[in-house]
């Protein structure tokens, strides 16, 4: 492996970089296997040399960073972390102060971003055992809020601004702050639609980070079908090779897409490691209503953990669904009848007490809300004893379906 280049010519690599105006370049020049360690020791000196060779403007910028990298293999983190705000917060002025949408500076912008959270989560995880465990992602947060403040004023700058956003957004999530996000979405979404910008006009990877957060904030406001179609994009844009962020979305949107009767596939679990759907997909697919109940109790602090506890759990009447459509065509069979259409109610009765212990008015219950949700066309004659289907589509698809239950 060649070893890195000395400080001035790592300078005067940044500054042509930066004259190219090419962003990933940039990225690469400044990974850590890259950086001459051995010559960031003395602050004044990499001050000096990259004003010197980096240039003014952005030379800044790059002692910023190289001090930084070298606070953080010294091991002390809340220097690193210092550095890593006000190299960002700097970086960020220069993006505002760019003529023209500055594009090729967003790479930076989102790489600064991350060293800063990977650094504030290290030393809120050290504080782990404290009340105020979450100080320094709290203090970040500030920092984010004044920028996206600034940015929000900057027409030509909507991808750094919605960068900014989804920072925000994945620090709210982590902090439980879920009802700070209507705000930033809102505001984004009023900038955008104000310039007649459409966000899937951003960057890739500032794109599919926002409709992530934007389709699993729509979960957690139980809007599925909006949730559906934020996350349904994010993975369909997502790069192939972007395992573990592609199995992020999938998290989400799985039970966006079992709600509306799409169930994804065996191989599509396990390519993406998603286990803890693959019993519940068959659950839904049988009507095993026991099977479905004994998984969603082994994996209730998955999804609780998740924030999809409630919409997964909601999946019953899906099963509850299947499982009459079975009985149904069961009873039907048996009576080699395909029209048949004035079906007994015990049968139900006797499936529904097997799968769930369900009495008789337990039985009537869930079926009465099978009915009128949608998910079963027909009605009940209670004096007849007898469940009366509709002749055409007796079970509609879920999409179909009344209610977003």
């Amino acid at each position: 492996m060649a070893s890195p280049p000395s400080l001035s010519s790592l300078c005067a690599s940044f500054r042509r970089h930066i004259e190219k105006e090419d962003g990933a370049a940039i990225i690469q020049l400044l990974q850590p296997s890259r950086l001459p360690m051995q010559e960031l020791h003395n602050a004044s000196l990499v001050q000096d040399i990259c004003t010197r060779h980096g240039g003014e403007v952005y030379g800044e910028v790059l002692s910023l960073y190289l001090l930084c990298m070298g606070a953080k293999a010294s091991g002390t983190i809340v220097r690193e972390l210092e550095l890593a705000c006000t190299c960002l917060k700097t970086w960020v002025q220069r993006y505002i102060e760019f003529e023209g949408s500055g594009l090729w500076m967003t790479p930076l912008m989102i790489h600064l971003s991350g060293m800063a959270r990977r650094a504030a989560a290290q030393l809120d995880q050290m504080k782990k055992s404290e009340a105020n465990s979450d100080a320094f992602l709290k203090k970040l947060v500030e920092i984010h809020r004044e920028m996206f403040q600034k940015l929000n004023k900057e027409k030509t700058k909507r991808a750094g601004h919605v960068w900014v956003c989804c920072e925000l957004l994945r620090a709210y999530f982590s902090l439980d702050q879920i009802s700070q996000c209507s705000f930033l979405l809102n505001a984004v979404c009023q900038s955008l639609n104000k310039d007649g910008f459409n966000p899937t006009n951003l960057p890739k990877a500032i794109a599919v980070t926002f409709f992530f957060y934007w389709g699993k904030h729509c979960v957690f406001n139980h809007d599925l079908r909006e949730a559906d179609e934020k996350l349904s994009w994010a993975f369909n844009n997502c790069p192939a090779k972007s395992r573990s962020n592609r199995r992020m979305i999938l998290r989400y949107l799985v039970p966006c897409k079992l709600r509306i009767g799409v169930l994804p596939t065996q191989e599509l679990l396990q390519q993406y490691d998603l286990g803890m759907f693959v019993d519940i997909v068959r659950a839904i697919r049988e009507g095993n209503l026991k099977l479905f109940i004994e998984k969603m109790e082994e994996q209730a602090p998955d999804f609780i953990k998740m924030g999809t506890y409630l919409p997964m759990m909601k999946l019953k009447f899906m099963v509850l669904r299947n499982l009459c459509r079975g009985v149904h065509r069961e009873i039907r069979r048996r009576l080699d009848d395909r029209t048949a259409h004035k079906l007994d109610l015990a049968p139900f009765e006797h499936i529904f007490e097997w799968q769930d212990g369900c009495d008789a008015d337990e039985t009537a219950n869930l079926l009465s809300t099978l009915i009128y949700q949608g998910a079963m066309k027909g009605y009940l004659s209670h004096e007849h004893r007898k469940l009366v289907f509709a002749k055409d589509t007796p079970f509609p698809p879920p999409s179909k379906w009344r209610t977003s239950s």
